[in-house]
């Protein structure tokens, strides 16, 4: 099965930083200019870029990692599964569900977004979580994203949940 592979930029970064560039050396990834959008519009634009696509699976860096969780409770029937960088989950008011394949990586280190909210949202959605020796660039964990973004890719189905 081909999955199509998204990756979602950061509120400070863009679309083709170093994140982008590991895993562009592994997958086939499009990677959408959020730059200068706020959370409303960069939604709107993810809904648009996405609409009449299912199967997806999207590596959400912070502030795209919060587009991610936004988008999978609007539109859950578009996204496989997804790996989250230190997500800015924190900023959803009301995140109504994660799939139950989703994987979010965070640095223990993270001076942007509290490590302790984040594991307090994870667990209430079941969603794994792993605390890296890193801060919230998580630039010694890239390998542990392109890792999780692989089995995604391998996996045979969707989980039920």
């Amino acid at each position: 099965m081909n999955r199509h592979i998204f990756f979602f930029h950061g509120l400070e970064s863009g679309p083709h930083g170093s994140k982008y560039r590991a895993l562009s050396e592994h997958f086939e990834v499009e990677s959408p200019d959020f730059q200068g959008m706020d959370i409303d519009e960069r939604l709107e634009k993810a809904l648009g870029l996405t609409a009449e696509m299912t199967d997806l699976i999207i590596v959400g860096s912070s502030f795209g990692g919060l587009l991610a969780a936004l988008l999978y409770a609007r539109a859950p029937g578009r996204i496989f599964g997804y790996v989250l960088a230190a997500p800015a989950l924190t900023r959803a008011a009301d995140l109504s569900a994660m799939p139950s394949n989703a994987v979010v990586v965070h640095g223990v280190h993270d001076d942007v977004v509290p490590l302790e909210p984040v594991k307090a949202i994870c667990a209430r959605h079941g969603v794994d979580l792993i605390e890296v020796d890193d801060g919230h660039r998580l630039a010694d964990s890239i390998d542990l994203l392109i890792e999780h973004t692989r089995l995604l890719v391998e996996a045979r189905s969707a989980p039920h949940g």
